[in-house]
């Protein structure tokens, strides 16, 4: 089996990241986590349609969060089940020193960004269908993970030009056990 993913992209910025931020990420060949999170979507019809078509977790407070990771490869796979019966799945890898993680019919180039509070995802390319589209219609992402209280906890906020958030989505996550590859 390879590095785990996150370990092989950021090098040796991933011993700065913070404990739990460093065994979320230290995936080898599946974890589950489990938390709480509370979710917001935009409320324009594009927005929602968008959101819809993502596969993006629905409207509502303090909602049960599980989540899956398994490594494939040089992938990783993350699962979501937000509530009782949503899932959000996107496929994660390492390609020309970013991030990328597609979801649904797009892809989202990011570089991510380490510090000893945490770590950030700068998006820096976006890709539809595979084609590759200008900046100005980029979504605008903002992520944040860090520790608090010894717990994993994680901000992402996804808004669209022209139509205003698309959604965001803020909570905790702790780990459960690793589970056999599968």
């Amino acid at each position: 089996m390879s590095e785990p993913l996150y370990r092989r992209l950021l090098g040796a910025r991933f011993d700065v990241l913070p404990a739990c931020v460093r065994a979320l990420h230290d995936v080898g060949a599946a974890s589950t986590w489990r938390g709480r999170a509370s979710v917001r979507r935009g409320r324009t019809g594009v927005s929602r349609l968008v959101a819809r078509l993502a596969s993006l977790p629905p409207d509502g407070a303090d909602q049960e969060l599980l989540v899956t990771f398994r490594a494939r490869a040089s992938r990783e796979i993350w699962s979501r089940r937000f509530g009782s019966h949503h899932y959000f799945c996107s496929i994660q890898y390492a390609r020309r020193g970013m991030l990328n993680e597609r979801v649904g019919p797009s892809t989202l180039l990011f570089t991510p960004i380490t510090c000893a509070h945490g770590l950030a995802l700068r998006l820096d390319g976006f890709r539809l269908l595979g084609i590759p589209l200008p900046g100005l219609l980029h979504p605008k992402i903002q992520t944040l993970e860090r520790e608090h209280a010894g717990r994993y906890h994680f901000e992402v906020e996804a808004t669209l030009p022209a139509f205003g958030l698309l959604v965001a989505y803020a909570g905790w996550l702790e780990p459960v056990g690793e589970t056999a590859a599968q």
